[in-house]
C-alpha cells in the first residue's frame, strides 16, 4: 500500500471548530449587538448590557455550525464505505482499505474534514495494536453518528462470526448511502424554509433602520425615556424569543 502523509489530530473532536471560524462567529455576535442597540437602544450602555445577547448568539451560530458539520460527515462516512468496499475487492484488508481510503477523502473534503479526523484516530488505534472493531465503535460513540454506531455494530457482528466482510460492507454501505441520500434530500428541501426564516430576522431591523434613516427622530421616545426602554426591551425579548423558535422549527433532526 502506498504510504500516506498522516497530519496529526491536535485532539479529538471530529467537528472542531477552526480559528478562523470562531473569529467569524465572534464577528458576528459583535455585530449583533451592535444592530440589536442601534434599532433597539442606541446607547453605548446599552450596547456592553447586551453582551449576553451577543454570547447566545455566538452559541446558536456554533450549535448550528457544528450541527451542519456532523450532517457533512454523515455524507463523507458513506464515501469511506464505498472507497472500502472498493479496497477489498482490490485484494486489501479490511483495515488497510480503511486507511487507503483517506487519500482519496483528503482529496475530497480536506484534511480538517471530519473523516479525515476519525480516521486518524482510527490510523492511531491500529498503530496501538486495538482491534479495528472497537475503534470502529469508539469512533460512533464519539462523534454521535447513528450510522455509524449501526455500521460498528453490523461490523462487529461479521467479524466475529467469520461472514464474507466484503459482502456485509457492501450491503451496509448500500443501506447507509440509501439513508445518507434521504437525508441529503430532506436537507435540500428544508434549505427553502431556512432562507426564509433568516429573510423574515433580518426583515424587523431592515423596517427600524430604514425609518431611523429616512425618518431621523421618528423613534426618540422610545430611544430616550425610561418608558420607551421597557417598551424596546420587551420587544426585544419577543425579537430573541421568535428567532429561538424558528431555529428549532427549522432544525429537524434526520
Amino acid at each position: 500500500m502506498k504510504s500516506l502523509k498522516w497530519p496529526e489530530s491536535p485532539n479529538n473532536l471530529f467537528f472542531a471548530i477552526s480559528g478562523k471560524e470562531e473569529a467569524c462567529l465572534l464577528m458576528k455576535g459583535a455585530g449583533i449587538m451592535f444592530l440589536l442597540d442601534y434599532c433597539f437602544y442606541q446607547s453605548l450602555t446599552a450596547f456592553f448590557l447586551l453582551l449576553p445577547a451577543g454570547y447566545w448568539f455566538y452559541r446558536s451560530e456554533k450549535r448550528q455550525l457544528i450541527s451542519k458539520k456532523r450532517q457533512e460527515a454523515r455524507w463523507q462516512f458513506k464515501e469511506m464505505l464505498s472507497l472500502t468496499v472498493a479496497g477489498q475487492k482490490a485484494g486489501y484488508s479490511v483495515e488497510n482499505a480503511l486507511l487507503k481510503s483517506y487519500g482519496d477523502l483528503a482529496g475530497l473534503y480536506g484534511e480538517d474534514s471530519g473523516i479525515c479526523r476519525m480516521l486518524r484516530e482510527v490510523k492511531s488505534g491500529l498503530d496501538n495494536r486495538l482491534p479495528v472493531t472497537e475503534l470502529l465503535g469508539k469512533m460512533g460513540q464519539d462523534c454521535s453518528i447513528e450510522e455509524i454506531k449501526e455500521f460498528a455494530e453490523v461490523f462487529a457482528i461479521a467479524k466475529e462470526s467469520g461472514g464474507n466482510m466484503t459482502s456485509v460492507m457492501e450491503r451496509t454501505a448500500e443501506t447507509i448511502s440509501n439513508k445518507a441520500q434521504t437525508g441529503r434530500e430532506i436537507e435540500t428541501i428544508l434549505s427553502a424554509r431556512r432562507m426564509e426564516q433568516k429573510i423574515m430576522n433580518i426583515m424587523p431591523f431592515f423596517l427600524i433602520v430604514y425609518i431611523n434613516l429616512t425618518s431621523p427622530g421618528y423613534f426618540d421616545g422610545l430611544y430616550h425615556s425610561p418608558s420607551g426602554t421597557l417598551i424596546m426591551t420587551f420587544c426585544l425579548f419577543i425579537y430573541m424569543g421568535a428567532y429561538s423558535m424558528g431555529v428549532k422549527t427549522a432544525s429537524v433532526k434526520i
